[in-house]
C-alpha cells in the first residue's frame, strides 16, 4: 500500500479538483485507515479490515470501496469519509504500480520486501513533502464519536507521533523499487481516475468497478511453498 506521505500528496491534488472545504478532516481521512501499528503478523489482518479487504467473484482481490460507499454513502459529503474513500482507491492503483507496472506480483507478501519499500518510501518523503507542502494532519474534533473510528482499532496519537519523523528526516542511499517519475505518474493517475469516480456518483453510479485495479489472488507459473501456506497474502 502507499506510504502515508504520498497519500497526502495525492490528497493536496485532489483537494481542489474535489471541492474539499475542510482541508484538514480531508487529509486526516486520508491516513486514517492505515492508523494500525504493531508487528506485522498483527498489523496485517486489523489492515484487511480497516480497508475493506475483499476476494471478488472473479478470483481477484481488491479493496472494496463499495462496500464502504454503501456503508457511508450518507457521509460522503463530510470530507474525513471521503478521505478515506479515496484512500481505498488509491490503494488499489498502488498495488497496479507495484506489483505489475515494478513487477513485483512474485514477491507479495515477503517480509524482506516490506523492508525494502519503506526505505524506498523513506527516501521519497523529503522530496513529496517539499513538493507538497506536506505537513502532520490534525485530529479532527469529535473522532472519538465518528462511526468509522468505532469501527476499527485505530492508535492514532501514537500513528501520528511515527509520522513526524516522515516530516523531518533526510536519509541517504538510493531509490530500489521506485523512482520520481513513476511516483509522479501514480500521484497523477489517483488524481485523474478519483475525480471522475466522485462525478459519477452523483448520478448514483461508479466510474470505477470493483475490478478494476484489482490484483491477482494466484501467481502465475509455479507457485511458491510460501505462498502455498499462506495464500491469503
Amino acid at each position: 500500500m502507499a506510504s502515508r506521505v504520498i497519500h497526502l500528496a495525492i490528497a493536496a491534488e485532489l483537494a481542489d479538483r474535489l471541492g474539499v472545504n475542510d482541508k484538514e478532516r480531508f487529509f486526516f481521512g486520508h491516513v486514517l485507515p492505515d492508523m494500525i501499528l504493531g508487528e506485522y503478523e498483527v498489523r496485517l489482518p486489523l489492515k484487511k479490515e480497516s480497508h475493506f479487504y475483499t476476494l471478488l467473484p472473479s478470483g481477484r482481490k481488491t479493496y472494496d470501496f463499495y462496500r464502504f460507499y454503501e456503508d457511508y454513502k450518507d457521509r460522503l459529503n463530510d470530507d474525513l469519509y471521503l478521505g478515506y474513500y479515496v484512500h481505498l482507491i488509491e490503494d488499489n492503483i498502488f498495488r497496479q504500480y507495484l506489483y505489475y507496472r515494478v513487477g513485483l506480483l512474485m514477491r507479495r507478501g515477503e517480509k524482506e520486501l516490506l523492508d525494502e519499500l519503506y526505505k524506498d518510501y523513506h527516501l521519497l518523503n523529503p522530496l513529496l513533502r517539499e513538493r507538497y507542502g506536506i505537513k502532520l494532519p490534525a485530529v479532527p474534533k469529535g473522532l472519538e464519536n465518528e462511526d468509522i473510528y468505532k469501527r476499527f482499532s485505530f492508535m492514532v496519537s501514537e500513528y501520528l507521533e511515527e509520522m513526524k519523523g516522515d516530516l523531518t528526516e533526510r536519509p541517504q542511499g538510493e531509490l530500489r523499487h521506485f523512482t520520481e517519475e513513476l511516483i509522479g505518474e501514480f500521484i497523477s493517475e489517483c488524481a485523474d481516475v478519483i475525480p471522475k469516480e466522485m462525478e459519477s456518483l452523483k448520478n448514483g453510479e461508479h466510474y470505477l468497478s470493483l475490478d478494476d485495479y484489482s490484483i491477482e489472488n494466484y501467481y502465475k507459473g509455479e507457485l511458491r511453498n510460501d505462498y502455498n501456506e499462506n495464500p491469503n497474502n
